[in-house]
């Protein structure tokens, strides 16, 4: 005995696999795309200068084992000179964003750079501007993850160091209860290399803090560091130094735990380890700012240098 299929319950199930296949293409997530809703640019960057049409044809992608941002204009651009703006890490804690930059070069009709990639799970936010200190001209923010735009393989070794301040004092800043204090300046008197950040205390103020987004969550939840090192000294007199980890930093519901390490500074550099575990009931995958709080009698001086992750890594000195 035989078992036949009508003609038109194979056209019923073709049409039920096809519609099956287009749904999960659909519901794939894009390697690449425009930021869902509103970002924060970061400050001094001029939101009324946002264009669409002119970067319409901005976009990332895996090449020969690197993540490109690509743009090719439609029409020749004025300016001779774009600057990429990116942060390594998920869509938000826009106000306390660890923001890079790299000159967007072109390469005949069409404009290039190659994006830093340190994890393939952590997806990088990139946009353009004209590389004006006030830009007038701006590129809508993107997304891209690196994993499935199809890199298989980071761009680089991931290195537990965050800022030696060879490339001077960019991404710290002083605390908005600090203003008015002298701005934060890089001192060729070093822990390790050229470089260290100075900031002095003036005669007759006790405190001040100093803060930067270098720290983020993704170090803790997929690079599996365990705390922070850093280097402090008070070259012209003792001085004392205390560290405190951000979350929501910049919001109106920010949360900062200080760590129960505190450091007692003189004229000799000293190395401080701080476990995250020493921030009491503070969840480190939600790290989005530090900072340190340095007190002493003004007018002191004070360097910081060799910020670093703790972790699973032996560097040279450990």
């Amino acid at each position: 005995m035989s078992t036949s299929v009508r003609p038109g319950r194979i056209t019923l199930l073709v049409a039920l696999l096809a519609g099956s296949l287009a749904a999960r293409a659909q519901t794939k997530p894009l390697a690449d795309a425009w930021l869902p809703g509103a970002g924060q640019y970061p400050r001094g960057l001029a939101t009324n200068a946002i264009n669409d049409e002119t970067f319409r044809a901005l976009a990332a992608e895996h090449l020969v084992e690197q993540l490109k941002v690509r743009w090719q204009p439609v029409t020749p651009p004025a300016q001779a000179k774009f600057t990429i703006h990116f942060s390594a890490d998920a869509p938000g804690h826009w106000p306390a964003r660890d923001w890079r930059t790299l000159p967007f070069t072109r390469r005949g009709a069409i404009w290039e750079a190659v994006l830093p990639v340190d994890d393939l799970d952590v997806p990088l936010v990139y946009f353009v501007s004209d590389g004006n200190p006030v830009p007038a001209l701006l590129s809508p923010m993107r997304v891209v993850s690196p994993r499935l735009s199809g890199m298989e393989k980071t761009s680089r070794v991931f290195w537990p160091f965050l800022d030696g301040f060879e490339e001077g004092a960019v991404g710290w800043e002083l605390s908005p209860s600090s203003a008015g204090l002298p701005l934060i300046k890089t001192s060729s008197a070093a822990h390790d290399g050229n470089a260290s950040l100075s900031v002095t205390l003036p005669a007759g103020q006790k405190t001040l803090s100093i803060g930067t987004a270098r720290v983020r969550g993704w170090h803790y939840t997929n690079q599996l560091a365990t705390g922070l090192r850093v280097w402090l000294r008070a070259p012209s007199g003792d001085g004392k130094a205390r560290f405190i980890l951000h979350t929501g930093h910049g919001t109106t519901n920010g949360v900062a735990v200080v760590s129960t390490v505190e450091a007692a500074l003189d004229d000799k550099w000293r190395k401080v380890d701080l476990a995250f575990s020493s921030f009491p009931n503070f969840s480190a995958a939600a790290t989005d700012w530090f900072s340190i709080e340095l007190s002493g009698e003004g007018p002191r001086e004070f360097l910081v240098d060799d910020l670093r992750l703790l972790g699973r890594w032996r560097l040279p000195g450990d």
